[in-house]
């Protein structure tokens, strides 16, 4: 036998090489005629008829490497590179493959390597089912960038099919994969839907609750840290080593932006630009898969928005910055831009200052310091919500609105309860039908009455499920009439305890425009007020 450098071989050092992509696991038995057992059993029988065809040859078996659950499309895998480096520490000088499709998918590539990169490496590759062999100068090498052609075109079609089903999957609401957020595990009864994980919810709720209390995203995490609170990847037991159980402000930010947690399937934020490119495109909201209700949520939609309304006020906060009722809201009057709160060592007061002129107008002649002592500010601005809420809201209206709320969040409470018995019912009946399902496996029933009890326990299902809707319908409308009484409450909150925190005020207060006279303006969620 001769290499590509026309030398006489009587020492062959092989490899076989074998490789399963995700989308070939679990299919039919016929499908599986590729699977990795069955790639290395053929390479193993050519081996042993070329020992045969060449009596004077010593054939080694070097290593049978393989890459389980890898796309064709990418050469970055594990083992093909633990191949590589085999051949280039010369301790290889044959690959052997089932077909050329275990070696790649990606046609330019896998080009390169048959008609160049191997034979520079004076390594003889043989692909058994094409007849491809390097050391060979046969019809079927000529032919070997076609079927690599075609290999690349079917892992392309493929791509396409699954990114159709992912689709239609994510407009129905069904999971598609990936990583599970905090707080939920995957229905061990539906693959596609959540369910609570217990201790996962507590997290989330205590992170939601701590972000209410205008906590810092650092501080949180310093928190959670300090208490030693177990990291998302601990909690679902993710296969990830961790050095150290250290939250992050950015894992923090993730949790309490993800909408997944009022109950919506959010999907599809991302995509990548081909079946090729590894690439992460992120997609803005309006393309995002976002479908409601799909499962229990963890936190209500009231407190969520007003998490995101702090987290608008709060862009810079860190652990050591000052907690001002009114930072995050004063914007300058004549440039527009935003206006900080700077303390000084060593003066007492603190002060307002236009960032645009900070930045460049002590350069450029841009804008003004508006320079004003803060506390006289929002001592005028408290002085502003106090005079507004005495003048559209009275003690007596405020005490029938509460008694209505009261009213609203008893039904509230009762239909909630209604949902989870309707829930449980559903469940149950699901259970039966499995049971039911598997007792005429086993020939306890017959097929007549398994017929017969089924049909039953489907309209009962119906029944229930028709029930749920409606429920959750009427909680839906419920909810609707009792956010639009939380100004209401949070005016009474002031009104009565006459204490005011940052939460309160972002709620009412839109912006507040500071002019070089020192004037404001302060626009209200829904009027406007000059002062």
């Amino acid at each position: 036998m001769y290499d590509n450098f026309l030398r006489f071989v009587n020492v062959i050092n092989y490899v076989i090489y074998a490789r399963l992509s995700k989308e070939e696991q679990g299919k039919s038995p016929e499908e599986q005629s590729r699977s990795i057992k069955n790639q290395i059993k053929v390479c193993q029988n050519y081996i042993e008829e070329e020992k045969r065809a060449y009596p004077n040859c010593r054939f080694n078996e070097v290593a049978i490497l393989k890459d389980d659950g890898i796309s064709g499309t990418t050469f970055n895998r594990e083992d093909f590179n633990k191949l590589v480096k085999l051949i280039e520490q010369k301790q290889v000088n044959m690959v052997i493959t089932k077909d050329l499709s275990r070696l790649g998918r990606d046609h330019i590539q896998a080009d390169d390597y048959i008609e160049k990169w191997f034979p520079e490496h004076n390594v003889r590759y043989v692909s058994i089912m094409e007849n491809i062999d390097t050391f060979v100068d046969s019809v079927s090498n000529e032919i070997a960038p076609i079927i690599n052609w075609s290999n690349e075109n079917f892992a392309k079609q493929t791509s396409k099919k699954i990114k159709k089903t992912f689709k239609e999957y994510r407009k129905e609401g069904k999971w598609t994969g990936g990583e599970i957020p905090l707080g939920y595990k995957k229905d061990p009864n539906n693959k596609y839907h959540f369910i609570i994980d217990e201790k996962g919810k507590e997290i989330v709720k205590r992170i939601f609750n701590l972000a209410l209390e205008n906590t810092s995203l650092e501080k949180i995490a310093k928190i959670l840290t300090e208490e030693n609170v177990p990291l998302p990847t601990i909690v679902k037991r993710n296969k990830r080593k961790l050095n150290v159980n250290l939250w992050s402000s950015r894992t923090i930010k993730a949790i309490l932006q993800n909408e997944i947690y009022l109950g919506h399937m959010v999907q599809g934020k991302t995509t990548r630009l081909n079946h090729k490119s590894k690439k992460i495109i992120y997609l803005p909201k309006s393309q995002w898969n976002i479908v409601k209700n799909t499962h229990e949520p963890i936190i209500d939609e009231h407190t969520f928005n007003n998490v995101q309304l702090l987290f608008k006020t709060n862009k810079n906060k860190s652990i050591k910055s000052n907690d001002y009722l009114l930072k995050g809201l004063i914007k300058c009057k004549e440039c527009k831009h935003s206006i900080s709160i700077q303390t000084y060592k060593k003066r007492k007061n603190c002060y307002t200052v236009c960032n645009y002129y900070r930045k460049y107008g002590h350069r450029k002649n841009l804008c003004t310091a508006h320079r004003f002592n803060y506390k006289k500010l929002e001592t005028l601005v408290l002085d502003n919500i106090k005079e507004e809420c005495f003048k559209y809201i009275d003690k007596n209206s405020l005490i029938e609105i509460f008694k209505i709320n009261q009213k609203n969040n008893q039904a509230i409470n009762n239909i909630k309860y209604d949902i989870d018995k309707s829930s449980k019912e559903i469940n149950k009946i699901k259970k039966q039908i499995n049971e039911i399902y598997n007792d005429k496996l086993e020939n306890i029933i017959s097929k007549e009455q398994y017929q017969n009890i089924t049909k039953s326990k489907y309209e009962l299902l119906e029944y229930e499920k028709k029930k749920l809707f409606r429920y959750s319908r009427q909680l839906k409308e419920l909810t609707k009439k009792n956010i639009t009484q939380n100004y209401e409450k949070i005016i009474e909150d002031f009104l009565e305890l006459n204490n005011i925190n940052k939460l309160i005020i972002v709620n009412l207060i839109d912006v507040i425009y500071l002019s070089e006279d020192g004037t404001i303006d302060i626009y209200y969620k829904g009027k406007k007020t000059n002062n």
